[in-house]
């Protein structure tokens, strides 16, 4: 059963997005298409475990914090820093010397990996001091920042032994992912084409299907994605992470409304002019019951009502907000401040089964219940494609984005999200 990804005749709008977004542009001019669809055959249209570096991997416990003696010198600090400000000015470093003296006095940080990139600390830097004036000072910052290699497709990694003397709460980079990031920028826009979200037209230019098409945040993705098919080495590091992350939160949205379909029904029937074009189809449903399928049923429900609006002239579209740079450093730091709220065993009594087996010797009745309930998967999956693999990845995406609305204001989340955050002891923002 496909999605039509076109809009014909524009009579209602319906934003399958953030219900608080502002300043959508719709009117833009219908180009020239393929016909392809979108298909959907029960599988999850989100990014895959290898892409889902960009939004934060969480807790790798198996990297020990001796691995940074081995893999480089790492500087450690001589004086202890007391309570943080509760707002520090940032302004880029032009030296390693001085983001490390910035690290140091500023933020707290006694040991920093001086191996890596100017750019990438001032980064790393500037994310945490975002951080902290977004808790006004409150919240507990890492004590290690290592730049190690590793095989695994994640950017950086929370490291949960913080009672370690030496490291103590320890912020891994990934070397070898920074060093890759072009590439996999690459393999994202073969993932976009192959999904039927991106095409290209009769010159070669990216262009976005209609329903994917989300007014100035979709034309400055397909003008940045172009940019860098066309030269990428006029990116810098930093640069690529926010191309990167740009996309992700294009795929978050494809993600939410195929793995959370009755959030996305209920907003698509709250538009009086949609239910009247079920109407007169004869499908307008009743919710109470469509709550009581699975979500592949509701999927084929949602699905079908979609095709059915577009087809009859109805403008559908996927509304997203432009991705966070920040957003891997905002997630990481959720999992230390998870941690330090609730102790290590009930923080462990939330990870992934994998990791429930590897730590515990069992799943917990906690993630059990949490991966297995239809409820909170659905509610998980509007947070990102990454919220729903554990009661810890929920908690660590939802923080992220409680630390950009303190920041910006731009994304409020639904009350039930905020239930289940706090049903888990989601650290206070």
């Amino acid at each position: 059963m496909p999605v039509i990804p076109i809009s014909q005749t524009q009579i209602h709008s319906v934003n399958f997005g953030n219900q608080n977004l502002q300043n959508i542009n719709n009117n833009y001019n219908t180009q020239p298409y393929p016909s392809d669809t979108v298909e959907i055959n029960g599988k999850k249209k989100g990014l895959s475990n290898g892409q889902k570096w960009g939004i934060g991997i969480g807790v790798a416990a198996a990297l020990t914090a001796a691995a940074l003696l081995l893999r480089g010198k790492v500087g450690a600090a001589q004086e202890e820093v007391g309570k943080l400000a509760e707002h520090i000015d940032f302004t880029p470093a032009k030296t390693i010397e001085e983001a490390l003296e910035f690290a140091k006095t500023k933020l707290g940080i006694k040991n920093y990996d001086n191996r890596m990139p100017l750019d990438v600390m001032n980064w790393v830097n500037e994310g945490l001091v975002n951080i902290n004036n977004a808790t006004k000072g409150k919240s507990k910052l890492f004590d290690t920042i290592g730049y190690v290699p590793r095989d695994e497709e994640y950017l950086a990694c929370f490291m949960n032994d913080i009672s370690d003397p030496k490291f103590g709460a320890t912020f891994n980079l990934n070397k070898k992912t920074f060093e890759n990031i072009g590439h996999n920028i690459e393999q994202l826009i073969k993932y976009g084409l192959d999904e039927k979200i991106l095409y290209k037209d009769k010159d070669g230019k990216l262009c976005l299907y209609n329903f994917y098409r989300n007014g100035d945040v979709s034309d400055n993705l397909l003008k940045s994605l172009n940019k860098f098919n066309e030269n990428p080495d006029s990116f810098s590091l930093i640069d690529k992470i926010q191309l990167y992350e740009d996309f992700v939160s294009l795929g978050n949205a494809v993600e939410g409304f195929y793995e959370a379909p009755m959030s996305k029904l209920k907003q698509l029937l709250a538009n009086d002019g949609i239910q009247e074009t079920l109407l007169a189809h004869s499908k307008l449903p009743d919710l109470k019951q469509i709550e009581k399928l699975s979500t592949l049923q509701q999927r084929n429900v949602l699905v079908d009502i979609v095709n059915t609006c577009l087809t009859s002239g109805d403008n559908l579209y996927l509304a997203y907000q432009k991705g966070d740079k920040f957003k891997t450093i905002y997630h990481e730091m959720g999992h230390l401040q998870h941690r330090l709220g609730i102790g290590e065993q009930k923080f462990l009594q939330m990870g992934k089964p994998e990791e429930c087996i590897r730590d515990l010797g069992k799943v917990s009745d906690i993630t059990n219940d949490f991966v297995n309930s239809k409820e909170k998967q659905q509610i998980a999956n509007r947070v990102s494609n990454y919220a729903p693999e554990s009661p810890l990845e929920f908690v660590a995406e939802t923080y992220r984005k409680l630390i950009t609305n303190a920041l910006s204001g731009n994304e409020k989340l639904s009350d039930d999200v905020m239930n289940l955050y706090r049903e888990y002891n989601g650290p206070a923002v």
